[in-house]
C-alpha cells in the first residue's frame, strides 16, 4: 500500500499587472488614511488639553468630533482589509491564491472518492507494533479498516469497504490508529488531496474551500499539484 512520496509543487504566482497596481493603490490609500487618523487624534487631544476650563467645549461638538474619530478609524480598518484581499488574490504575500483555484492540495481532512484509489498521507510513529487505516464516510460511519505497515508514510485506499465491496462515490475522511500491543496510543487524521474551488477570508485570514466542502487553512497544506 505504500506509495512514493508526493512532491510538493508551488504554482507560479498569478500577478496580473492591474492587480498589482490595485494593491499598490490600496496600500498608499491606507497609509494616507492612517496619517490623517494620527493627525486628527493629535488635534483632538491638543484641543481638549488646552480648552478653557471655564468655557469647556460644548457637549454636542465633542460628540460630533468623537463620531468623526470613529468614522476615520473604520475607514482605516476597511482599507487594511481591502489591501489584504488584493494582496492575497493578486499575487502578494500569499503568492497569488487565485492561482490555487482548480489545483489539488493535500491537507488533513476529507476528500472526494470518485472510483479512483485515494492517496492518504500520514506521519508514522516510532516504536509501535501495528497501525490501522480507518475510512469514514461523510456521516462519520466507519466503512473500512485496513492494517498497514507501521512505518508507512504514504498509503492508498482502493475504494473497497469492510466487506470487500466497492464503496459508493462520495466524501470520505481517514485516520491512522497506532497501537502498542492492544493499546491504541495515537490517532491522527490522514492527509488527502482535494480540489480548491474557492478562496475565502475567515477571521482576517485566507482559507481554501475544497470540492469536498472542507475549509483548509494555508498552514495545513502539505503539498500542491
Amino acid at each position: 500500500m505504500e506509495l512514493a512520496p508526493t512532491t510538493s509543487v508551488q504554482p507560479a504566482a498569478a500577478k496580473p499587472q492591474e492587480s498589482g497596481a490595485d494593491a499598490g493603490a490600496l496600500t498608499n490609500g491606507a497609509n494616507d488614511m492612517a496619517g490623517d487618523f494620527e493627525t486628527f487624534l493629535t488635534l483632538l487631544t491638543t484641543q481638549l488639553r488646552n480648552q478653557d476650563p471655564l468655557k469647556p467645549m460644548e457637549s454636542t461638538e465633542f460628540v460630533a468630533q468623537l463620531a468623526s474619530f470613529s468614522a476615520v478609524e473604520q475607514q482605516v480598518r476597511a482599507n487594511d482589509k481591502l489591501d489584504v484581499i488584493a494582496a492575497a488574490l493578486g499575487g502578494g504575500a500569499t503568492d497569488g491564491l487565485a492561482a490555487w483555484i482548480g489545483k489539488d492540495v493535500r491537507a488533513p481532512g476529507k476528500g472526494t472518492y470518485a472510483g479512483v484509489p485515494m492517496e492518504v498521507g500520514v506521519t508514522p510513529l516510532s516504536d509501535v507494533d501495528q497501525a490501522v487505516l480507518v475510512v469514514r464516510n461523510d456521516f462519520g460511519q466507519v466503512v473500512a479498516r485496513r492494517a498497514v505497515e507501521p512505518d508507512a508514510a504514504n498509503l492508498v485506499w482502493d475504494g473497497t469497504d469492510t466487506s470487500g465491496r466497492q464503496a459508493a462515490a462520495g466524501v470520505y475522511s481517514f485516520s491512522l490508529d497506532s497501537y502498542r500491543g492492544e493499546e491504541m496510543v495515537d490517532s491522527q487524521p490522514g492527509q488527502v488531496f482535494s480540489k480548491v474551488s474557492e478562496v475565502r477570508f475567515k477571521d482576517g485570514a485566507p482559507v481554501l474551500l475544497t470540492d469536498a466542502g472542507a475549509e483548509v487553512a494555508l498552514a495545513d497544506v502539505t503539498a500542491l499539484r
